[in-house]
């Protein structure tokens, strides 16, 4: 294929003006070249080369790819075509290496020099540039395939045109992504309006789907009564010979009515056996629904029913839904769904249905591979001239982490070739993708203000609504409602993304417009098709591509560069991240050993019937040296130490031996008996201890709440509730349950006597 020429290079061939212009091109892989098992190697083909010519032409050659590489300006295209890529890099002095696919229709290295013409040599030129780069990697890689590229092992400077990971691409990912955009609407920002998707190899998302299909029925047959009376009058709709009964309406009723209280929460009380329907009842309307939408069947006469009574109890029913059925307005009354393959494009595999059953026999074939998913099809679409159309919306990420959206306010509408209609469910009325109209002809009655190329530009479109009285609504509405879209969507899929830094891709997204130009994204594409096929691709596809290097290269060096078309929709705000004051955030943890019964045993107060709580004097307080009873442990806060259960029986009689008094912030009334706390200073008496007032609870003494924070000082007679306080804390790290209800069931007659001391007291925090 004969490649194109640059105006930047020109200079290369000033001395020949025989030669065309230098066109270099880019390789994506680093091996030599290979011409064949006779192949010389590539120093040798270089040497070659170097013969054929001039001594100043290949100083010169040399000299430009050592700038382009010192420079970091080399860079490959990776597929066919895209020009407009190639023409921009190029005029920005950038140098491209050729794919080892494209290396091997150079000119070997045993051509005959005297036949080199012009577009030899200039393929030789291109050569010897292709052989000093051969070593060295690109910087910029444009590509349209992920498995060519290794992504692992890349380096992480180059530029790259596709994210590694890209979920949202296809229809299941879409689907699955979107189910969490009610977590990131924000009015005015981020509002996506996506039709009801499902993707029913989930068994779960298969029960939603069969009652997504009821509801939409019951609704769905409810509107008809309500447009079809009106239109046809009551006589056209009931006749002796009919085939549905009125129960199927009152049916439909009931069950909206149920919805909408299950939704509200008024169904707690109802018993469900009063409310259940049997899956035959559920074939049956159905049934009744298929027979009265599709196949126009009449309802049986019978005169105790009042079809007017029934319409109007329809119509509130209707109204009321309308809060808790937000995609109420696009279902319209066929309830056709559209069945799409997962992972395919250009409208291949899709199909129409309006069925349950026949849905679910396409999905759960025995032989079926495909992993389909079901969205609700728009049954009032905008359409132009009888004719459905949607919108093709590209736009740019050139980060995912912040979140970077370029969206171009250059868009274009594809037609179908066949007059609308909801009763052919062909590929050729529905399906608007350029793949699959470019197989039919445009039908014969056809408007004459539509494209023959079945596309139209947003200009054109926007000169449309000027003749129907609707020109300010693409500015005010359609557009920033698309932008609205694809940001909800974007920051819906953001966890999915691919956050390598250096890298962009742009997207193709599908838009439809409801009959109150509304737009609705009915999905995302990778690598969007950029042919000119048509006058308007031709025109807009590398407008684009020259724009997208603009946002992707010029803003490197520039920051306020010229995008072109390209317009910044959204740009996330990450919080700064706070100062490091210097606190650890480690967690250690600590190994759980179970606790035998003797270890146990000893944690805890003894005595199966603790005596009541009584607050004891100065006069009734223990002996220096007289022994604690076990009873009083529960109010005097002492607390064991767990290395008693592993000492002899006497050792540990010996360390009951203990002296408590109050503690030392409990401030007494008068010098007597500030003189008698003294005397009974909180001391630890052990063998192998010395005295430590301060231990923790997971030692042999538990220090006391100070006094000072009730903002009352007690008396001595006051520092057993201080003790009781402090044990029902210390209670907490004890294992047993006997123990802690001990001080649970003691703690109304705390309560009693807080009311005896201040009213400050009263307000502790226990």
């Amino acid at each position: 294929m004969e490649l194109e020429e640059s105006a930047s290079d020109s200079k290369l061939n000033k001395d020949n003006t025989s030669k065309k212009e230098l066109r270099p091109y880019s390789a994506v892989s680093l091996t030599k070249l290979d011409h064949g098992p006779e192949a010389a190697s590539s120093a040798e083909q270089l040497k070659q080369y170097k013969s054929w010519v001039s001594v100043e032409r290949w100083t010169e050659l040399k000299r430009i790819a050592e700038n382009a590489m010192k420079e970091g300006k080399v860079f490959m295209i990776k597929c066919g075509g895209f020009y407009a890529v190639r023409r921009a890099l190029l005029e920005r002095g950038w140098l491209e290496k050729y794919d080892s696919n494209k290396a091997r229709h150079l000119p070997p290295s045993n051509i005959d020099p005297r036949k080199l013409n012009g577009k030899e040599l200039s393929r030789v030129e291109r050569m010897i540039l292709y052989k000093f780069m051969e070593q060295h990697s690109v910087d910029f890689l444009w590509t349209t395939k992920r498995d060519r590229y290794d992504w692992l092992l890349s380096n992480k400077e180059v530029v790259i045109s596709r994210f590694c990971r890209s979920v949202f691409t296809t229809k299941e990912g879409l689907t699955n992504s979107l189910t969490q955009m009610h977590w990131y609407t924000e009015p005015g920002v981020a509002l996506t309006k996506f039709p009801r998707s499902y993707n029913i190899q989930n068994s779960e998302n298969l029960e939603e789907f069969i009652e997504d299909f009821r509801i939409t029925a019951c609704i769905s047959i409810l509107k008809w009564l309500s447009s079809t009376i009106d239109k046809n009058g009551e006589p056209n709709l009931i006749s002796n010979h009919g085939r549905v009964p009125f129960s199927a309406i009152e049916f439909a009723i009931n069950r909206l009515n149920e919805y909408i209280m299950f939704l509200t929460h008024k169904d707690i009380d109802v018993v469900e056996d009063e409310t259940h329907v049997w899956e035959h009842e559920w074939d049956l309307f159905l049934t009744h629904h298929y027979l009265l939408v599709h196949e126009k069947a009449k309802f049986t006469e019978d005169k105790n029913v009042n079809i007017r009574h029934l319409e109007r109890k329809g119509a509130r029913i209707l109204t009321t839904m309308t809060k808790y059925w937000p995609q109420i307005d696009i279902d319209g009354v066929l309830n056709i769904w559209i069945v799409k393959p997962g992972n395919k494009c250009r409208g291949r595999g899709i199909h129409l249905m309006n069925n349950i059953k026949d849905i679910i026999s396409l999905v759960n074939a025995p032989c079926q591979k495909t992993r389909y998913v079901v969205q609700k099809y728009i049954e009032n679409p905008l359409i132009i001239y009888d004719t459905k159309f949607d919108i093709r919306q590209w736009f740019l990420i050139t980060n995912c982490q912040p979140l970077t959206i370029w969206v171009y306010k250059d868009s274009y509408l594809r037609f179908s070739s066949q007059k609308f209609s909801l009763l052919n469910y062909h590929e050729s009325v529905h399906l608007t993708n350029n793949a699959v109209q470019s197989k039919y002809k445009n039908y014969g009655d056809r408007n004459k203000a539509l494209p023959d190329e079945n596309m139209w530009d947003c200009h054109t479109f926007k000169a449309y609504l000027r003749q129907i009285g609707k020109y300010e609504l693409w500015d005010t509405k359609i557009y920033p409602e698309i932008k609205q879209c694809l940001i909800g969507a974007m920051l819906a899929c953001q966890e999915t993304m691919d956050k390598r830094q250096n890298s962009f891709e742009l997207y193709g997204a599908d838009f439809m417009l409801t009959d109150d130009f509304t737009p609705w994204l009915i999905e995302i594409n990778s690598s969007p098709d950029l042919a000119p096929t048509t006058s308007v691709t031709a025109r807009l596809c590398p407008q684009c591509l020259e724009d997208v290097i603009k946002v992707v290269l010029d803003r490197r060096s520039q920051p306020d560069a010229d995008t072109g078309t390209f317009e910044l929709a959204y740009r996330q705000v990450v919080p700064k991240a706070p100062a490091y004051l210097g606190l650890s955030l480690c967690i250690n943890g600590k190994r759980l050993v179970k606790k035998t019964t003797k270890e146990r045993k000893h944690h805890v107060c003894t005595g199966a019937n603790p005596m009541p709580l009584q607050i004891p004097t100065g006069d009734c307080l223990p002996d220096a040296e007289q022994p604690i009873p076990p009873e009083m442990v529960l109010y005097w806060g002492i607390v064991k130490n767990p290395s008693w259960p592993h000492r002899g029986r006497r050792e540990r009689n010996a360390d009951c031996k203990r002296r408590i008094i109050p503690h030392s912030c409990c401030r007494p009334d008068d010098e007597q008996t500030a003189n008698q706390a003294s005397k009974y200073r909180t001391v630890l008496a052990s063998k192998t201890e010395k005295t430590n007032t301060d231990r923790s609870v997971d030692g042999s003494f538990s220090r006391p709440t100070p006094c000072s924070r009730y903002h009352n000082m007690l008396g001595v007679r006051d520092y057993s509730f201080v003790y009781y306080l402090n044990l029902f804390k210390c209670q907490c790290h004890v294992n047993n349950v006997f123990a802690l209800n001990i001080i649970i069931n003691q703690l109304n007659e705390i309560f009693t006597l807080c009311e005896k001391f201040s009213q400050s007291l009263c307000h502790i925090d226990i």
